[in-house]
């Protein structure tokens, strides 16, 4: 059973087998595919149903698994040493996640939870190992999509060192306050500043020049986005 949650999710529905081989058709890895060889390497492979709250892996859980997203939104986050949840990475349809092992990919140290009801294909590492023996062309196109994930974050890792205060900080709000509200609660500006790299009077000047745009408002240890798209902007200076 992969669900480990924090919080107690509804039980997984499966879905009906031509679901997922439909769905997995449509996934780029597996375009090559035939409907009958997607049906014989994914034997056993189920679509599921999960809730909101649903964690897919944390970091003391050691199985390798793949995960593939149809619907909905995954939050790939770490715990600070406070406890506070930094979200590293949102996870749209039609990525694959997990701890895969045999393509260099690792999920060490991180929580993988569902934010919003999802459909998630899971594939347990006797399923990959099958696909990789029979289908080494797919084996090739996956290990192509996780580097061009470890590109992508190469690339977040430049802009957050080169980018302004102020644009990491817009980035920060984006990805870790809440998608219903728009808020981050429980950070002090001394964590946020650990966080992305600033210090803490930087962190409190840059909210207060933010909130004289209208684009936050800012409390005690609460800061509410009310211009997502303003803060966009930022971000992407």
């Amino acid at each position: 059973m992969f669900l480990l949650g924090r919080k107690k999710p509804a039980s997984p529905s499966e879905i009906s087998r031509a679901s997922v081989v439909t769905y997995l058709q449509k996934v780029d890895v597996f375009k090559d595919l035939t409907k009958e060889e997607i049906e014989t390497l994914f034997h056993g492979v189920m679509l599921r149903e999960c809730q909101p709250g649903t964690m897919f892996f944390s970091p003391d859980d050691a199985s390798e698994r793949l995960f593939i997203l149809k619907e909905g939104q995954v939050d790939i986050y770490r715990l600070t040493p406070s406890g506070k949840r930094l979200v590293t990475r949102r996870i749209g349809p039609g990525t694959i996640f997990g701890e895969i092992g045999l393509l260099g990919q690792t999920m060490q140290g991180c929580f993988a939870e569902a934010s919003s009801s999802s459909l998630v294909c899971i594939a347990t590492k006797e399923d990959l190992v099958g696909l990789l023996r029979q289908r080494p062309d797919v084996a090739l196109r996956m290990l192509e999509a996780i580097g061009a994930r470890l590109k992508l974050l190469e690339e977040r890792l430049e802009q957050a060192a080169f980018s302004s205060v102020k644009a990491r900080l817009a980035s920060f709000l984006l990805a870790n306050a809440g998608q219903q509200n728009g808020t981050l609660e429980g950070y002090t500006h001394a964590e946020i500043g650990d966080t992305i790299g600033a210090l803490r009077q930087t962190v409190t000047e840059t909210l207060s020049e933010l909130q004289r745009q209208g684009l936050v408002e800012v409390g005690h240890k609460l800061v509410r986005i009310m211009s997502r798209s303003g803060l966009e902007g930022i971000a992407g200076e």
